[in-house]
């Protein structure tokens, strides 16, 4: 199981291994508005394990460049954790 600690709520989700990170929908505070990967609602920082996401999808890369994101912001709504531990803020 993969592990995401969400500095913001001070709280650690396990995932399972290649999920897309919208399954935290509903389980801490961040908000998924579209869940399409366009409205930039689930915008966060790496703060640690970006090694272990897969990089983004065309969809992903062209919101990140919308909205001006730094190398180290993704969508969680498209992120896919391919397993370990990774630290986000928003």
């Amino acid at each position: 199981m993969a592990r995401v600690y969400i500095v913001n709520d001070d709280k650690e989700i396990e995932v399972p291994d290649g999920s897309r990170l919208n399954i935290l929908n509903g389980k801490c505070s961040i908000l998924f508005a579209c869940e399409e990967g366009v409205c930039g609602s689930c915008l966060v920082t790496v703060k640690e394990g970006i090694e272990n996401l897969e990089p983004p999808s065309e969809q992903e890369k062209e919101t990140l460049r919308n909205f001006g994101a730094g190398e180290n912001q993704r969508l969680l709504c498209q992120a896919v954790i391919k397993g370990g531990r990774i630290v986000v803020e928003q």
